[in-house]
């Protein structure tokens, strides 16, 4: 087997207002785990670099009830059923969701957050608010809370500016415009191998092991 390359690269675009982008992750960020503890990966640096994407603009600024949210959009969250079963097998509860949130601002912390290096901790944690801790990151409060839990400093003042608004619309419409990215979440592995969906975590590692070994 050739050695694996000392970098893999995955672009992800996923919406913090999508549950199976948090499934997603989860099980992108397993399949991850487990390739670093075979052979011949142990030194390999896998990059995710996360990119926003915003599935509904007709969101309201200030989000939306989860139930009214659901009702307005396909009569019922009866389709969540079968997601919470799914993820259950990832041990992602959905134990507190209350709020279908518009994103731009949260895509914005996120963005704050790679400048850093912590875009990946900044979606979990948004995520881990908006599905298991009933938090609306619509709120600019909630999102400047999860700044202090990231250790962003500066994050309240450029969050009440309009820094990163122009960025975040742009890679939304160029996800859509450029890449015909209809639905996340969206893997591109290296910028030549992609995957669609919340596919699951074998299937990722399968994905990131071809890739390597082109």
């Amino acid at each position: 087997m050739a050695a694996a390359p000392t970098t893999i690269r995955v672009d992800a675009w996923s919406d913090l207002a999508c549950p199976w982008c948090y499934v997603g992750k989860a099980r992108l960020d397993k399949a991850i785990q487990r390739l670093k503890l075979e052979a011949g990966f142990q030194d390999t640096h896998i990059i995710v670099q996360w990119h926003p994407y915003m599935i509904d603009l007709q969101t309201k600024s200030s989000g939306e009830d989860y139930l009214a949210y659901n009702r307005r959009r396909w009569g019922s969250d009866g389709w969540t059923s079968s997601l919470r079963r799914s993820a259950a097998k990832d041990e992602l509860q959905f134990k507190d969701w209350k709020w279908w949130p518009n994103t731009l601002n949260a895509h914005r912390l996120v963005l704050l957050a790679d400048t850093v290096g912590k875009g990946g901790e900044a979606k979990q944690e948004l995520f881990k608010m908006t599905y298991e801790e009933g938090l609306n990151i619509s709120d600019m409060e909630v999102l400047c809370a999860a700044a202090d839990r990231l250790g962003l400093s500066g994050a309240r003042e450029y969050l009440m500016s309009e820094k990163g608004k122009e960025e975040v619309i742009k890679q939304d419409r160029s996800a859509k415009s450029e890449r015909n990215i209809s639905s996340v979440p969206f893997f591109i592995i290296n910028g030549s191998y992609s995957l669609s969906g919340a596919q699951d975590s074998t299937t990722f590692e399968k994905a990131l092991q071809k890739v390597a070994n082109m």
